[in-house]
């Protein structure tokens, strides 16, 4: 009576190891393949209404400060054939202090084109990263209508893609989106303020 029930139970477990194992074996869901766009971000950038417009605004600020460092060099230049064709008149003494302090001038002139140009630099970077930031959600609604589950920059594109491409319909939609941005100098300890308060 026991060996028939020990039997039964084996047989019992045999049919349901062999039911189980087809479902154990079974494949994982398929999983749905990824839907790719391309965009050429920097080309958006390039032909866009806001990104022209940084351009010009660079150009135009840049050429201030080309003019204002000529003015300023021509003055410093003039001042010192000044201090050479006074050499003469003073004594070693004051040459000495006069050519230090022309010398200072220098530096400073140096440095605080230096920062200018750097504050530009920033300023114009900031901006730029607000014209990026307005981008996002366009990506992601163009995404979302067509279905779309990964996005890839031309970049890193090898070959192919052109139907895939969104480019046109994003630089269509930035430009109805925002056509300009100031672009305002931040000097390096004005951005870093920036940072510590979270701006």
């Amino acid at each position: 009576m026991l060996k028939s029930v020990i039997a039964r139970t084996l047989a019992a477990a045999a049919i349901v190891s062999l039911v189980a194992v087809p479902l154990t074996a079974a494949p994982a869901l398929a999983v749905e393949p990824a839907v790719i766009l391309i965009v050429d971000s920097e080309s958006v950038y390039a032909q866009s209404k806001v990104g022209q417009s940084i351009r010009t605004q660079f150009q135009e600020q840049a050429k201030k400060l080309q003019a204002e460092s000529a003015k300023t060099e021509s003055a410093l230049q003039a001042d010192d054939k000044k201090l050479g064709e006074e050499r003469a008149l003073l004594s070693p003494e004051d040459f000495q202090k006069k050519a230090q302090a022309l010398q200072k001038r220098v530096m400073e002139y140096q440095q605080s084109m230096q920062e200018k140009g750097q504050a530009l630099q920033l300023g114009v970077k900031q901006a730029e990263n607000k014209v990026g930031a307005a981008m996002q959600p366009i990506f992601a609604d163009v995404m979302r209508e067509k279905g779309a589950t990964v996005l890839l920059d031309q970049q890193v594109v090898l070959a192919g893609g052109s139907d895939l491409d969104i480019t046109a319909e994003v630089l269509k939609r930035l430009n109805e989106k925002m056509t300009t941005i100031e672009v305002k100098p931040v000097s390096l300890a004005e951005l870093q303020a920036q940072q510590q308060s979270g701006n």
